[in-house]
C-alpha cells in the first residue's frame, strides 16, 4: 500500500491519480521547504540591502530639513530593527510552511483586511492606508504569477489530497507573505508616509520576484511526476470588486486579458477596495432604522433602465439652464433627486410607493457625495464649480450602466473629470469667457457632454484627449515663462549677494583705518568695486579669482598706509609695480574706460611718492561707521507652526491669500531662496503673481489669511473617494460606550 504505483480515484474529479510514499512525500515537503526558505531569506536581505540608499534618495529629494530628518531617522531605525524584522518574517512563514504540511490550521495575516472591510468604523484612516497598500501588493503579484500560483496550487491539493488550494491557504503564496512582513514590520513605529514606502519597496524586491520562487516549487513536483502536464484551464484572479452590493461583497465576472493586465497595478485595486467598502458604509448606514429599512424592501424596485431613462430626459432639461453660481448649483442639487423621484413616480414619506434597487442607490449617494465633496473644495474657484456641478447628471447615468466607474482608476468618464478639476486648480476669475480661455473650453466639455453623451464611454475619451492637448499647449507657454522668471529672480539674487558680499569685503577694511586717501576711495569702491563683483559672480567666493582680488585690496591698503611709509619703505619700493600690474589687470577685465584708470593711476602714484617721502598724502576720507548694507537682513523669525508648514513648502505647492487690497489670490511656489529666504510665486500662466520673504509668508498664515490647496496634483476622485469612505465611518460608528462605573 505504500508503494508508489498504488493507483486511487479522486473524489468527485473522475480521473485517476497516483497516491504518493510518505518517503516521497517527505522528500517533496523537505525540497520545497528548502526552496522557499533560500528564496525569502535571500529576498528580505536584498530588500534591507537596498532600503537605506533608497531612503537616502527620497531624503535628498525632499524639499524641507523635516522630511530629510524623517527619512534619515527611519533609515538609523530600521537599520537597527532589521535583524528582529528578518526573524519577525521568517520564523512565522516557515512555521506555517511546516503546520500546513501537517494540517495543523493556519491563519492567514492578511484576512483580517477583509474583516475590517466589514467593519470600518473600526479602522483609523492610517490603518486603512496600508490596508490598502498591503492588499494592493498582494493583488498584483497574484496577477502577474497567476498561472504558475494556479499550478501550484493544483499540485500541492493534489497530494496532500485536498483539492485546489486557493492562494490565501497556501503558507508561502502572496497573501502570507505580504501579511507576515506586515507584522514583522509592526516592531517599527515608523510614519505612514515612509512605512508606505517601505511597502513600495518590499513590493519591487520581494514579491516582484516570489515568481521565481513559484516556478522552482512546480518543477520539484513536475520531478516527481505529480501532474506534470496541466490543462490549461486558468482560474482567474477577480480584477475588482464589480457593484457595490448590499452585503459589500464583489461579484466576480470573467474579465478580458487587457482587463486583467490593467488590474496588476495598485491604483486600481485602492479604488476598487474603497469601492466595495463605500458599499457597505452606504448599506450600514441606511440600515439604522430597521422598521424602515424592512418597509422600503416590501416596496417595489425601480428598474434600472427606468433610471437610467429618466435621467436622460432630464438631462435634456439642464441643457437650457446653467447655474449661476455655487448656492444656485447646490439647490440643483436637490431639486434634481426630487425630479428624478417624481418622474419614475415614486413618493415620498409614508406614501413612498416605490424604491430603487440597492445598487443604484448607492450609485445615487455616491454621486451625491462627489459633488458635494467637489462643492466643498477649496481648491476649486466657485465659477468652475458651478460649471461641473452640471456634470452631475452625465456621471450618475455612467455609473448607473457602467459598473466598473468606481473601481477602476482609469475609467474614461473618471479621467475627464480628473482632468477638468486639476486644470482649473490656479484658475482666477479675470472675467474673460471667450472660447479659448479656459473657462470656455471647460464649458465647451460640459457642454458637448450634456448634448452628445448617449451611453458611448468613447465620447469621454475624444474630450479628454482635445482638453489636454489645449492644457498642454498652455503649459508649455506657462513653464517657459515661469522659468525665465525663476532665471531672473534666481540672477537677481546671486547680483544682490555679490554685492553684499563685496560690500562687506571692502567696508570691513577701509573701516579698520583711521582714514582711506581720497584716491585710494575712489579705486576702491569705483572700479575695483567691479572686479570683485565680476569674480565673485563668475566664480564664487571661495574662488581664487576672488581671494586674488581681495588681496589686491589688501595690498592697496597697505601701500598708503602711514606705519608702511616709515617701517617698511624698501618693501614698499618692491611692491609697488606688483600693485600697479594687478590693478591694470583688473581694471582691464571689466574693461574700465583706459582714459580714466591713467587718470586714477597717476594720482595713485603721486600718492605713493609721498608716502614714500613721509610727507602727507593728500586729502583723506575718513570712513563713516554707520554705513548701510545694500542688501537688509530679515528680521528675526518667530517661531512657530506657520514658520515650520513655510518651510516644508515644496516647489509646485499652490497657495491661496488675501492680498493688501482683500483680494483673493492664488499662487504656485515657483522657487524658493535657502540663502535670501525670498519665495516666488507664478499664476498658471507662469506669470509673477508676488514675490515674498519666509516670514512674509508665515504671517499670512499666522493672522488666518492664507491656506495651502492641498492634494491638487491628486485626482479628484481618487480624493472624493478616500473623503467619502471617512465621512461615511464618522456617520455610521456607533455611540461610544458608557464608561465603567468607579
Amino acid at each position: 500500500m505504500a508503494s508508489d504505483n498504488v493507483i486511487s480515484i479522486d473524489n468527485g474529479a473522475g480521473t485517476p491519480r497516483r497516491r504518493l510514499s510518505d518517503a516521497t512525500l517527505r522528500r517533496l515537503e523537505s525540497a520545497s521547504r528548502a526552496i522557499v526558505s533560500k528564496t525569502l531569506q535571500r529576498l528580505v536581505q536584498d530588500l534591507f540591502e537596498n532600503l537605506d540608499d533608497d531612503l537616502y534618495e527620497l531624503a535628498g529629494k525632499s524639499g524641507s530639513d523635516t522630511l530629510q530628518t524623517r527619512y534619515f531617522d527611519a533609515m538609523r531605525d530600521l537599520r537597527l530593527l532589521r535583524s528582529d524584522i528578518e526573524k519577525g518574517f521568517m520564523a512565522p512563514v516557515m512555521e506555517d510552511f511546516d503546520n500546513f504540511w501537517r494540517f495543523v490550521p493556519t491563519e492567514n495575516p492578511i484576512k483580517d483586511l477583509e474583516e475590517h472591510d466589514g467593519d470600518l468604523s473600526l479602522v483609523d484612516d492610517e490603518e486603512l492606508e496600508e490596508n490598502l497598500a498591503v492588499a494592493g501588493l498582494v493583488s498584483k503579484a497574484e496577477n502577474r504569477f497567476h498561472r504558475s500560483l494556479h499550478a501550484l496550487s493544483i499540485r500541492v491539493g493534489h497530494v496532500l489530497g485536498k483539492g485546489e488550494i486557493s492562494n490565501e491557504d497556501l503558507p508561502f503564496g502572496p497573501s502570507a507573505v505580504a501579511g507576515h512582513f506586515r507584522r514583522a514590520l509592526a516592531k517599527w513605529e515608523g510614519d505612514i508616509p515612509v512605512k508606505l514606502f517601505v511597502y513600495k519597496i518590499f513590493d519591487r524586491h520581494v514579491m516582484g520576484y516570489v515568481g521565481g520562487m513559484y516556478d522552482e516549487l512546480n518543477d520539484v513536483f513536475v520531478a516527481a511526476d505529480v501532474l506534470p502536464t496541466i490543462a490549461r484551464r486558468i482560474k482567474r484572479n477577480p480584477v475588482a470588486p464589480s457593484v457595490l452590493s448590499s452585503r459589500g461583497e464583489a461579484a466576480h465576472a470573467g474579465e478580458s486579458a487587457a482587463d486583467e493586465a490593467k488590474a496588476t497595478g495598485d491604483d486600481v485595486l485602492d479604488s476598487a477596495k474603497l469601492a466595495d467598502i463605500l458599499g457597505s458604509l452606504l448599506h450600514r448606514r441606511r440600515a439604522t432604522d430597521p422598521q424602515t429599512a424592512a418597509r422600503l424592501l416590501q416596496l417595489p424596485a425601480v428598474a434600472s433602465q427606468q433610471v437610467v431613462d429618466a435621467l436622460q430626459n432630464l438631462q435634456q432639461e439642464t441643457l437650457d439652464t446653467t447655474p449661476v453660481d455655487v448656492a444656485e448649483a447646490r439647490a440643483g442639487q436637490q431639486q434634481l433627486l426630487a425630479k428624478l423621484a417624481t418622474s419614475l413616480q415614486m413618493g415620498e414619506g409614508k406614501a413612498q410607493r416605490r424604491r430603487y434597487e440597492e445598487f443604484d442607490q448607492n450609485m445615487i449617494d455616491v454621486i451625491s457625495m462627489l459633488f458635494d465633496f467637489i462643492f466643498d473644495n477649496s481648491g476649486l474657484p466657485d465659477a468652475m464649480k458651478a460649471l461641473l456641478a452640471r456634470l452631475q447628471i452625465p456621471m450618475l447615468r455612467v455609473s448607473l450602466t457602467d459598473k466598473t466607474f468606481l473601481s477602476n482608476r482609469e475609467h474614461p468618464a473618471r479621467r475627464l473629470l480628473n482632468s477638468l478639476a486639476h486644470a482649473v486648480v490656479g484658475w482666477v476669475d479675470d472675467g474673460d469667457r471667450s472660447a479659448e480661455s479656459l473657462y470656455g473650453q471647460v464649458e465647451s466639455v460640459v457642454t458637448q457632454v450634456l448634448t452628445r453623451y448617449d451611453g458611448d464611454m468613447s465620447l469621454f475619451d475624444g474630450l479628454n484627449d482635445a482638453f489636454n492637448s489645449y492644457i498642454e499647449r498652455e503649459a508649455r507657454g506657462a513653464d517657459v515663462a515661469e522659468q525665465r522668471l525663476a532665471q531672473v529672480t534666481r540672477g537677481q539674487e546671486q547680483l544682490r549677494l555679490a554685492r553684499q558680499e563685496v560690500h562687506k569685503a571692502l567696508y570691513t577694511r577701509m573701516s579698520a583705518m583711521e582714514a582711506v586717501p581720497e584716491i585710494v576711495k575712489q579705486i576702491l569702491d569705483g572700479p575695483w568695486r567691479d572686479v570683485l563683483l565680476l569674480a565673485y559672480l563668475r566664480e564664487g567666493g571661495e574662488s581664487e579669482a576672488w581671494e586674488n582680488a581681495v588681496k589686491v585690496v589688501d595690498r592697496l591698503l597697505w601701500s598708503v598706509s602711514p606705519s608702511t611709509a616709515k617701517s617698511q619703505r624698501p618693501a614698499l619700493i618692491k611692491a609697488i609695480p606688483d600693485l600697479l600690474k594687478s590693478l591694470r589687470s583688473g581694471m582691464a577685465n571689466i574693461s574700465y574706460d583706459q582714459y580714466k584708470a591713467a587718470s586714477l593711476f597717476n594720482a595713485l602714484q603721486v600718492c605713493h611718492i609721498a608716502c614714500l617721502r613721509g610727507q602727507p598724502v593728500g586729502p583723506l576720507e575718513t570712513v563713516p561707521e554707520d554705513v548701510v548694507e545694500e542688501v537688509q537682513q530679515a528680521p528675526e523669525m518667530t517661531q512657530d507652526t506657520c514658520t515650520e508648514l513655510v518651510s516644508a513648502l515644496v516647489v509646485g505647492q499652490w497657495m491661496e491669500w488675501q492680498s493688501d487690497n482683500d483680494e483673493v489670490v492664488r499662487g504656485k511656489l515657483s522657487w524658493k531662496s535657502d540663502v535670501t529666504d525670498t519665495y516666488l510665486f507664478v499664476s498658471r500662466r507662469g506669470v509673477k503673481v508676488a514675490e515674498m520673504k519666509k516670514h512674509e509668508v508665515a504671517e499670512l498664515f499666522r493672522n488666518r489669511h492664507a491656506c495651502l490647496l492641498e492634494d491638487v496634483d491628486k485626482p479628484l476622485m481618487d480624493r472624493a473617494l478616500k473623503s467619502m469612505v471617512s465621512a461615511l465611518k464618522n456617520t455610521t460608528a456607533g455611540p461610544s460606550p458608557e464608561p465603567a462605573p468607579a
